[in-house]
């Protein structure tokens, strides 16, 4: 029988022994072999099994995950074992049974697998985080946190793992630490519409449980009536706000910033003559707030004063550089008083704040008139009907997606 070059047999000499001579061994095995020898040299070479190639892994991994893709699972979990019998303790095969048992909510099973699977590899990713969805799924949360955590202290930037530890966290009542974690997922992912939106259900959750602590602490007070017209200013119901903060005065006169959230429901309901005299009694208290200052000096504004206006609006923007509406009313009272390199500049930065907003450019084109301008009067002029019709055509669109909804 020939002996294949891989399974060479290495040979090592007891300390002493006289290794024969080339002659010696050549006569030796030149002799007939014994057949009890010819069987035992067939059982240690002609079976021994062959290295697992990656490429086996590898088929092993598309078959089952075809299979997976067609929702036939139990036929993806015969895969699976079959590549433990060739890659025993293997994690990527360990993971992925694991993750199959999980689809087919089989948790317990799933949740040995992936132990298997850490027994191998402490810190093969995602093992942790799939453990934790498991225990997640038995309602077992310090169990899932913990894994969880295990997850985070090998892979720190893992997103899902930060956002199932939140959902645990709520879970448990542990609010705070839930919010932490969505956090650290906002910042790294500006755009994760499903982070802000559980961090929005915390934090309504976080208020409503504020509200009614207040409520049981004080009943019929201020504190409640305040917390009651903010909830209604928030909710664009400005009549309601109104009549609450007007309570509020009668009630107690130097509640502390009741001016200013009175003048600013009078503001946002299209009220200017009352906004303006409660927005007057705010800046007394709070010379420097930026809103107040903001909605005061708008209000003067369009009333053609100008000139009062400017030194608020400016206060407003040194508050507040990134918002727009402020920056743009500077400008346009710069245009108003006749500094045209001012609202120039003014209007600028406005239009750098929001590259969608079409009034900036409008009032730009303006000002590149009174300048005799006429090249950078067209220009802005193009952009603003540009910005314009793309406006008028997103309200169409929007229009037509409401009327195919069912009543």
């Amino acid at each position: 029988m020939e002996v294949p070059a891989s399974h060479a047999v290495v040979l090592f000499w007891p300390r002493g022994h006289r290794r024969r001579s080339a002659m010696e061994r050549r006569s030796t095995f030149s002799k007939p072999v014994a057949p009890a020898f010819r069987v035992l040299l067939f059982l240690l070479l002609g079976f021994a099994p062959l290295r697992a190639s990656p490429q086996a892994l590898e088929s092993f991994l598309a078959r089952a995950a075809a299979l997976e893709k067609s929702q036939k699972y139990a036929e993806a979990e015969s895969v699976y074992q079959q590549a433990l019998k060739q890659f025993p303790d293997q994690p990527e095969i360990l993971k992925r049974l694991g993750i199959v048992y999980q689809t087919e909510l089989k948790f317990d099973q799933s949740i040995e697998v992936f132990q298997q699977a850490l027994q191998a590899s402490p810190d093969y990713p995602g093992v942790n985080l799939y453990l934790g969805l498991s225990y997640y799924g038995l309602n077992e949360y310090e169990k899932a946190l913990s894994a969880f955590n295990a997850e985070l202290k090998a892979h720190p930037d893992d997103r899902r793992a930060h956002y199932y530890s939140a959902m645990v966290l709520e879970s448990l009542g542990r609010n705070l630490e839930a919010i932490e974690n969505l956090e650290a997922i906002v910042k790294a992912h500006p755009d994760d519409s499903k982070a802000w939106y559980q961090l929005a259900k915390i934090y309504r959750t976080q208020a409503m449980n504020a509200f009614q602590r207040v409520a049981d602490l004080a009943p019929n007070s201020v504190l409640v009536r305040s917390l009651k017209a903010e909830s209604y200013a928030q909710d664009q119901q400005y009549p309601k706000a109104i009549e609450e903060y007007k309570a509020i005065l009668k009630e107690q006169p130097d509640f502390p910033g009741v001016h200013f959230e009175l003048g600013q429901a009078y503001f946002n309901n299209v009220q200017f003559a009352e906004a303006e005299q409660e927005l007057r009694l705010a800046l007394q208290e709070d010379p420097n707030n930026p809103m107040a200052n903001y909605e005061l000096g708008d209000i003067l504004l369009r009333n053609q004063k100008p000139a009062e206006a400017l030194p608020l609006l400016k206060i407003a923007v040194a508050g507040n550089q990134e918002f727009l509406p402020p920056r743009l009313d500077l400008g346009k009272c710069y245009l108003a008083i006749g500094n045209l390199e001012q609202a120039r500049e003014e209007l600028v930065k406005a239009a750098e704040l929001d590259p969608n907003a079409k009034e900036p450019h409008y009032v730009l084109a303006q000002v590149y008139a009174r300048l005799h301008d006429a090249e950078n009067q067209k220009r802005e002029m193009a952009i603003f009907q540009r910005l314009d019709s793309k406006k008028e055509q997103t309200l169409q669109n929007t229009a037509r997606e409401l009327m195919k909804q069912p009543n």
